[in-house]
């Protein structure tokens, strides 16, 4: 829900990308949105193992990393 982000900064999360699943830490919400994706929050997402930041990951293609 805009506003409400699910995940909160360095929450372990997973996302899927080019068809690999990444696997990383919430290291920014964004939790109105961005510039060009306004109707749901979203995240940058550090994934240590690529030494990368991942940026502006919507919250619909992240989940729980359990």
């Amino acid at each position: 829900m805009l506003g409400k982000p699910k995940y909160k900064r360095n929450d372990k999360v997973s996302f899927e990308i080019n068809g690999i699943v990444k696997q990383g830490y919430v290291y920014v919400v964004d939790a109105y949105g961005t510039f060009f994706q306004k109707d749901e929050p979203s995240y940058d997402v550090m994934v240590e193992e690529d030494n990368c930041l991942y940026k502006h990951i919507p919250e619909s293609q992240v989940q729980d990393n359990v």
